[in-house]
């Protein structure tokens, strides 16, 4: 930054942080030079930062003929205040204000005050086992090599990983690739800075655009997105299940997946969150539960026996309790004799033409080439030649690798559903939630299931805690420091809304399109008026709407009525997802969706899709095990057919 950015910028934290009760006045000059450094490490991001603070000088210039920097305190907030709101000010602001904002509140001394920590002591060195043997890396690879195969699978996440144990524990020769790399335990140390980028796919920062941009991030590394999830598993609704078949998809009825289920849950260690590890948002929420007449308020089922509540489930589980793909299913698959390359990304399929003898299917699948960059920098190109391949690359990146490698198919990147979900914050003077010692999301509510809601817990770190304030000054700070009287819980819908995907300007960032319809707000603000009213009832001193707008928070329920009475736009939440499903879904025949009921893409043999995008539609739950049960099933039946064959 040169001298005035620099002094605006520390002119913006002193009006941003002042003192609070528990947290200091910032040092400005500390964040400043923070923020810097690490802009300065990032290609053309430091440039966007300068042009920011320039911007910001400019705009207060012409709006008061004095710089940011030479205004009284009480001015500087006053306009970051009266701007927030604004369409694009607000927006700019908000850009400008975040990375401040994230140095904050990753401040040691901070952390300490508001009883939560930035990293755990975790184990220097692991055991080591047989199946790691079975991993390779870009730059343990020639130049360029070729390998030969019964089967290739693109993706470690739950429909790869799933598969990928199925195929190789019945004696068929599979390759696993992966554009991520591996990590374990001795990784996952709850430093934020660290693990997000180590982890999450463009530091979680893919998004759908359109009347509110939505925030849905993804995984990239062994584990997939299971790496990063809560946790939570549930089996697909029966009225799902029902509706598929009225769609010709009668393969999936309750009863021909309910094994498909057992093995899952049997394999991944299904079991009911412990209460204890819990922590005291499960009284607050049944409190309030019962006391607005809802019935199933119950610990959710999670995939992490012997969990102690380390609350780091989103950033890599310390202690492999969860078991995601990376601890169950890969490891599993690698011990049977597959073998799995890290850091190399699926390029191109390979075909070869048709006969009579494979009826209208035009083309036969007959391998893969991935790349990978090694640590030297040179470039790596696998070839893997197999008869049957299995894309497992995920709901936003599966149809982007069909499309790329000549897959048309109308339903191709479209029939996107993301289970759109919001927040309610409960704030407890009294009470001591403990948030970064508790499972984040353990608890639930059900009595709305067949309507489309499920409530969950989700409660964030402390960073996300204060990065999704739309608060300034002394408001964002005593919001940030009551962290730990902050109850917060959160709900999802079943959507009815569809988006799309489309290739973005950077390969981590598809452009995704998606419009939140009416039906779908509707529902979404009868969820949250509820579970406001839940908050109200449990003895909140007040409530809070997750909000980038700033709605205000209410403490009886004229107030929250008053509220709701408002013309609320979806923009007014702060609107998140996190289940991607449907852009390859399966369907009875070609008109209808881009892989069989046997996840075979239409007009390719050995083709086969096995992840989020093969799902038909939106299931309002938690989707690992339905991703896993159907992959499973398909699987198995590719093996019976090779094995008989054979």
């Amino acid at each position: 930054m040169g001298l005035q950015q620099n002094l605006t910028a520390m002119a913006l934290i002193e009006a941003l942080f002042p003192q609070g009760k528990r947290l200091d006045k910032a040092e400005a000059s500390s964040i400043a030079n923070s923020v810097d450094q690490h802009f300065d490490s990032i290609p053309g991001l430091s440039h966007g930062l300068t042009g920011l603070l320039t911007w910001l000088n400019t705009r207060f210039l012409l709006l008061y003929g004095k710089s940011f920097a030479a205004a009284p305190l009480e001015l500087r907030q006053a306009f970051l205040a009266q701007k927030a709101d604004s369409i694009v000010t607000g927006k700019l602001l908000r850009a400008l204000e975040t990375p401040f904002r994230a140095a904050y509140l990753l401040d040691e001394q901070n952390l300490k005050r508001v009883g939560t920590h930035n990293g755990l002591q975790v184990p220097s060195e692991v055991e080591q086992h047989h199946w790691q043997s079975q991993v390779s890396k870009a730059d343990d690879l020639e130049p360029s090599q070729t390998l030969d195969a019964d089967v290739v699978i693109i993706g470690t996440g739950a429909g790869g990983g799933a598969a990928a144990y199925e195929l190789a524990s019945r004696g068929l020769a599979v390759v696993i690739l992966e554009e991520g790399l591996y990590y374990g335990r001795k990784d996952f140390n709850g430093k934020l800075t660290e693990v997000i980028p180590k982890l999450y796919r463009g530091w979680g920062g893919t998004v759908t655009l359109g009347n509110v941009a939505i925030p849905v991030p993804v995984g990239r590394s062994v584990g997939g997105t299971t790496t990063i999830n809560s946790g939570t598993c549930m089996r697909t609704p029966d009225s799902v299940l029902k509706a598929w078949a009225s769609e010709g998809l009668e393969e999936f009825t309750s009863e021909i997946m309910t094994p498909y289920f057992e093995t899952v849950e049997a394999m991944i260690s299904v079991e009911r969150a412990e209460i204890k590890f819990v922590g005291e948002i499960a009284e607050v929420v049944k409190k309030g539960a019962d006391a607005v007449g809802l019935t199933h308020s119950h610990a959710l089922m999670r995939n992490a026996k012997g969990c102690d509540g380390q609350g780091l489930c989103q950033f890599g589980c310390p202690t492999d309790a969860k078991q995601s793909t990376n601890v169950s299913y890969i490891p599993r698959a690698l011990d049977a004799g597959a073998f799995l390359f890290t850091g190399m990304k699926a390029e191109e399929l390979h075909y070869r033409g048709g006969d009579a003898c494979n009826g209208k299917n035009a083309r036969v699948i007959s391998g893969v080439t991935a790349t990978g960059v090694g640590e030297n920098g040179i470039r790596r190109h696998l070839r893997v030649n197999a008869d049957t391949v299995i894309v497992s690359a995920g709901t936003f990146f599966t149809p982007q690798l069909l499309a790329k490698n000549g897959i048309k198919n109308k339903w191709l990147g479209r029939n996107l559903s993301i289970h759109p979900a919001g927040a309610v914050l409960g704030h407890y003077a009294n009470r001591n939630f403990k948030n970064t010692a508790t499972i984040p999301q353990g608890y639930g509510v059900a009595d709305w299931a067949e309507m489309g809601v499920m409530f969950e817990g989700g409660t964030p770190p402390f960073i996300a805690h204060g990065l999704m304030s739309p608060f300034v000054g002394n408001a964002f700070v005593e919001f940030a420091e009551n962290y730990q009287q902050t109850a917060y819980f959160g709900f999802m819908i079943k959507d009815t809304s569809r988006g799309n995907v489309r290739r973005g300007v950077h390969p981590d960032f598809p452009l995704l399109t998606y419009h939140l319809n009416k039906t779908d707000f509707a529902l979404f603000k009868k969820a949250a008026h509820m579970l406001a009213l839940m908050h109200l009832e449990a003895g909140a001193d007040k409530v809070t709407l997750a909000s980038m707008s700033g709605l205000p928070s209410v403490s009886n329920r004229a107030e929250l009525d008053a509220l709701f009475a408002r013309k609320l736009k979806p923009r007014d939440f702060a609107v998140t997802a996190y289940h991607p499903l449907g852009t390859a879904r399966i369907a009875k025949d070609e008109k209808n969706g881009v892989c069989d009921k046997n996840h075979q893409v239409f007009g390719v043999d050995g083709l086969y899709v096995m992840d989020g995008s093969a799902v038909p539609s939106s299931l309002g739950a938690n989707p690992q095990v339905t991703i896993m049960a159907m992959a499973t099933k398909a699987a198995s039946r590719i093996a019976e057919q090779k094995l008989n064959y054979v």
